[in-house]
C-alpha cells in the first residue's frame, strides 16, 4: 500500500513504520500532493501543515473529497493507525488484496432497475470463481430486505426459510444455492422482531462469510440491522428519467461509501444524455440475466475489489486468497 504523508507529525512516520506491507513518502507542497494523489490509497493530511505551491488547500481539499482515496488527519490516523490502514486497503476498486470481509449493499428508489438480478449475478459469479480455486471455506451469502413477497425466492423458484424462521429457530438454518448463502425476508413476519434480534442473527451469519451482499429497497424499516456494517452502497438505476433522479438523490443521502451504478444502458445516446453524471459503473442492457451466468457480477466485483479480482479470477486454481496481517484474524 502506497501512503501519502501531508503533515509534520513525527508520530505518524513511526507508527508507519511499525506497519508491514506499506510505503510512504512525506509532500507538503500542495503541487506534491496534486501530482501524487493519483497513486495512493491513503493520506495522511494535515490543512494547516501544508505550503500553498503552486496551488491553493482549497483546490487540494476539493480534490481530495471528489477522489477515491482514504484521507484522514494525523490526529484521526494515530488513534488507530491499523484501522485506517484496513480501511483504506478496501476502498473499492484500489485494492491490492482481497479482504476477509466485505459488506456490499444494493439499494434503489425505483423499482425496474434490476437490482435483485445485480445483486444475485454478482452472488454467484463469486461463487462460482471460489469453487474453481477449491477454496469452499470462502462463502458467499445475500440477505434481501423486501416488503411484501420475497422477489429472491420468487426468481428462483425455490422453496425455502425465511429470515423470521432463521432468526427465532436454533433448528432452521439458511439454504446454500450454487455456493450461495440465502437469507430471504418475509417482511409481515419480520416487522415483528426487534432491529437487536434480526442484527445478532445477521452478524452471526456475516461473520462466517467472506462476501455478504444486501439487496434492499430503500428505504426500508429494517435495514438498520446491517446498515453500519456496509463498506459500499451501490445506487442502481437506470436510463429513465425518475431513474436518474431518485439515483442522485439516494447517492446523496448515502454519502461518500455510495456510488451510482446505471443499469440497461442501452446505446451512445444514453451515455451522452448522462454526460457530466457521477457514477460508479455503467451496465448494457444484456439478454437473458436472468441465466446468471455472471456478465454482470463480474463488472461488479471488478468494480469492488479491483486489481486483487482481476488476478484472482485469471490464476483460477492457482491463487490462494490473500488473508491481511494488520490485526486482523484469519489464515
Amino acid at each position: 500500500m502506497k501512503v501519502l504523508v501531508a503533515a509534520r507529525a513525527l508520530e505518524v512516520f513511526e507508527a508507519l513504520q511499525r506497519i508491514e506491507d506499506v510505503e510512504y513518502e512525506e509532500a507538503l507542497f500542495t503541487g506534491q500532493i496534486y501530482s501524487a494523489i493519483p497513486s495512493c490509497q491513503l493520506i495522511i493530511i494535515d490543512y494547516e501543515d501544508l505550503v500553498e505551491h503552486p496551488y491553493d488547500v482549497r483546490m487540494i481539499r476539493e480534490l481530495l473529497a471528489e477522489s477515491n482515496v482514504r484521507t484522514y488527519s494525523s490526529e484521526e490516523f494515530l488513534l488507530d493507525p491499523g484501522k485506517c490502514i484496513r480501511e483504506a486497503e478496501i476502498r473499492p476498486g484500489s485494492m491490492t488484496r482481497l479482504p476477509e470481509k466485505y459488506t456490499v449493499g444494493f439499494v434503489s428508489y425505483s423499482g425496474g432497475t434490476g437490482k435483485t438480478t445485480l445483486a444475485l449475478d454478482t452472488a454467484l459469479h463469486f461463487a462460482r470463481q471460489i469453487d474453481k480455486h477449491r477454496q469452499a471455506s470462502l462463502p458467499v451469502m445475500l440477505i434481501e430486505f423486501t416488503y411484501g413477497d420475497s422477489a429472491l425466492a420468487s426468481i428462483l423458484g425455490l422453496e425455502m426459510p425465511h429470515l423470521y424462521d432463521m432468526a427465532t429457530k436454533t433448528d432452521v438454518d439458511p439454504i446454500r444455492f450454487n455456493g450461495v448463502t440465502l437469507i430471504p425476508m418475509d417482511y409481515d413476519n419480520c416487522k415483528l422482531l426487534s432491529i437487536d434480534l434480526i442484527r445478532n442473527y445477521l452478524k452471526r451469519q456475516m461473520a462466517n462469510h467472506v462476501l455478504t451482499i444486501v439487496d434492499s429497497y430503500w428505504p426500508h424499516g429494517l435495514i438498520a440491522a446491517v446498515k453500519e456494517d456496509v463498506d459500499r452502497w451501490f445506487v442502481v438505476g437506470t436510463p429513465r428519467l425518475d431513474a436518474i433522479v431518485n439515483a442522485r438523490k439516494l447517492k446523496e443521502e448515502l454519502g461518500s461509501e455510495a456510488g451510482v451504478v446505471l443499469n440497461m444502458m442501452d446505446s451512445i445516446t444514453d451515455n451522452l444524455a448522462l454526460a457530466g453524471m457521477e457514477r460508479a459503473l455503467d451496465l448494457a442492457r444484456l439478454d437473458q440475466v436472468d441465466r446468471f451466468e455472471g456478465k454482470l457480477g463480474r463488472q461488479i466485483l471488478a468494480h469492488i475489489y479491483g486489481p486483487a479480482w482481476q488476478e484472482f479470477e485469471k490464476r483460477a486454481g492457482k491463487f490462494k486468497w490473500p488473508w491481511r496481517r494488520s490485526g486482523r484474524t484469519g489464515k
